[in-house]
């Protein structure tokens, strides 16, 4: 898997899956939860719990506290 791909099967602080209903949920979730900065976040997609999050490349972020988070999350 690219190092810019994520996929995310379980939600954390009160999220469950009926919360995620579309694309913007999941974006928010990333935003509010993973804490991912907005202008780094390249694509989301939906699946039957689960999501893929892909992220813009940039070599900046990688040891930020979100991203190591995010690592874990995956």
């Amino acid at each position: 898997m690219k190092d810019n791909v994520f996929v995310i099967r379980s939600l954390d602080n009160g999220w469950d899956w009926p919360d995620i209903d579309n694309e913007n949920d999941i974006e928010l979730y990333c935003l509010e939860e993973l804490e991912v900065p907005e202008e780094l976040i390249d694509d989301v997609a939906c699946f039957d719990h689960a999501f893929q999050l892909t992220l813009k490349r940039k070599r900046s972020y990688r040891r930020d506290d979100w991203y190591v988070n995010l690592l874990r999350s995956a």
